[in-house]
């Protein structure tokens, strides 16, 4: 719109400059002062805003993400109107839009990113843009807000796999005092201990409380390998989504999960926070690397060799 009012002002000059019109004259200067009028309220609207960018803190290939934008009007007095906030440069395409951001004020916009590959995803500028107050010129200020997002693997479902050794495979007790199933030892029943601590046979036996400890038991280990090296395009990437679904699939069934590949290894864990580093780790994951050495399995735990 602003390409016909600016058409139209420029045809209604050169009308009035041959003409001598005056109506025409005032026409031209009542379409020249509402362009002035217009740069000056929207210079004024953008002065003082800032805006930060909110990352989502998991963000997984082919699922949605939300991405926060921040907006704090810095004045004092005057608020802004009809802001787009938009991306700039970077890998990732998406806006916000607030009608209103009162003085003093913060206010939060938000848009959806469907990322459509894992890895790093780069951010450099968020650019602020508005077209108050009467619509016909846009004007923008660009700042720059670099930012790092890495998208985790595709989620699929996990490959049937059979472990290739069994060493420790599974729960098994250890000769220690701990919370487990298996009797470690008898001792005196102690005062105000828990009742299910007493061995009732050997109470029966002994005519007094007998007290048991139990013994601690090793949570099942399981250590996944992907040799990448001689993997290249998709082949690559499944070979990395089945790696990330037998990880999750290990950890959510209790065991404590290590991850060996080419030239990289992250020791077993477990929680949401070793989750999110396995996961980390396969999303960074490139081809090539034939410089690199050969995966190192966990010993201690069975094996899942991922297959091409």
């Amino acid at each position: 719109m602003g390409r016909w009012y600016t058409g139209l002002t420029i045809g209604i000059g050169l009308a009035a400059t041959n003409t001598g019109n005056n109506l025409l004259f005032l026409v031209l200067g009542l379409l020249l002062a509402s362009i002035i009028v217009s740069g000056i309220l929207s210079e004024q609207s953008l002065r003082g805003v800032r805006v930060e960018r909110r990352l989502p803190s998991v963000a997984t290939a082919g699922q949605q993400a939300l991405i926060g934008l921040q907006a704090r009007n810095g004045k004092r007095r005057a608020p802004s109107f009809s802001l787009e906030i938009r991306e700039r440069g970077g890998d990732v395409p998406g806006h916000g839009f607030l009608v209103l951001l009162p003085a003093g004020q913060s206010a939060e916009a938000a848009y959806r990113f469907v990322p459509q590959r894992r890895g790093l995803h780069r951010f450099e500028q968020i650019e602020v843009a508005t077209r108050a107050p009467f619509g016909l010129f846009e004007k923008s200020r660009p700042m720059d807000a670099p930012a790092e997002l890495v998208v985790f693997p595709r989620q699929v479902p996990p490959p049937p796999s059979t472990a290739r050794t069994l060493a420790r495979d599974g729960e098994r007790p250890e000769d220690r005092i701990g919370l487990g199933l298996e009797v470690h030892s008898l001792r005196d029943h102690r005062p105000g201990e828990d009742a299910r601590s007493i061995h009732w046979r050997s109470s029966a036996r002994a005519g007094r409380l007998i007290g048991m400890d139990r013994e601690q038991e090793r949570r099942k280990r399981v250590c996944v390998v992907l040799d990448q090296r001689p993997l290249r395009g998709e082949v690559l990437e499944r070979a990395v989504e089945h790696a990330a679904a037998l990880v999750s699939r290990e950890l959510d069934g209790g065991a404590e999960v290590s991850l060996a590949l080419a030239g990289a290894f992250l020791p077993a864990g477990s929680g949401e926070a070793h989750r999110h580093a396995a996961l980390r780790l396969l999303a960074l994951l490139e081809e090539g690397g034939d410089g690199l050495a050969a995966p190192e399995p966990d010993g201690e735990g069975s094996v899942l060799q991922v297959r091409e």
